[in-house]
């Protein structure tokens, strides 16, 4: 296996990489649909840019206002797929990554300070979106992401490495999603963070390639 068959083969897991929802290079085509590679790229991009700043502001978890906004704007994911799945408004793939870059970009402003929490115990009581670096980041962090992703079709590198991002994104999301779920179930318990942090990777490692390997049974490259 080839170092982009194992692309195609792990974006397998959580995407149908249908050819007429994806973006190519030539023949080349990107491991994750329009839709998941805004969703796992944006997530890719805010997370790694809170996790730059954590040592220099204690973050905690929105308000829930904040939390309800997040979630307005989130919508704009489901509304598209919505709309796209039942046939009631053909999508485009720029608008595919639009609605995918809505989920995946506030994300992290969710998972990552109650992962945090949980995983420290921490009470920081910064308000994660009162910080000003982390409201101007955002929008940025969404034009770069959706700048990346449009432009890789002509450019080889660009392309390459959005592929590559896209994929780290997903596995990083389906850990962080993991470890979080692990640590609110064993809140209370006498469980080391790293061990956590460890299973939550380890059961994203088996999903991967338990999904990945069932699709690629269920349906063989011709």
């Amino acid at each position: 296996m080839d170092a982009w068959a194992l692309l195609m083969f792990l974006g397998s897991s959580i995407c149908h990489q249908l050819p007429e929802r994806s973006y190519f290079l030539g023949d080349l085509q990107m491991p994750l649909c329009a839709r998941c590679i805004g969703i796992h790229l944006g997530f890719l991009f805010s997370a790694s840019f809170l996790v730059l700043i954590r040592k220099s502001i204690p973050w905690r978890l929105p308000s829930l206002g904040q939390v309800a906004a997040l979630g307005l704007v989130m919508t704009v994911f489901i509304v598209d797929a919505v709309l796209s799945y039942s046939g009631m408004s053909e999508s485009t793939n720029l608008r595919r990554t639009i609605s995918g870059l809505a989920l995946g970009v506030p994300l992290p402003l969710l998972l990552l300070p109650m992962l945090r929490a949980f995983l420290t115990g921490s009470t920081a009581r910064t308000n994660i979106l009162r910080i000003p670096a982390v409201g101007a980041a955002v929008p940025v962090l969404y034009a770069l992401a959706l700048g990346a992703i449009t432009l890789s079709e002509g450019a080889d590198a660009l392309f390459v490495g959005v592929s590559i991002a896209g994929v780290v994104g997903m596995v990083l999301f389906l850990v962080v999603a993991f470890s979080t779920m692990l640590s609110v179930l064993l809140d209370g318990w006498q469980t080391e963070a790293w061990t956590k942090v460890g299973m939550g990777s380890a059961l994203a490692a088996v999903m991967i390639l338990a999904l990945a390997g069932l699709r690629d049974w269920l349906y063989p490259v011709q």
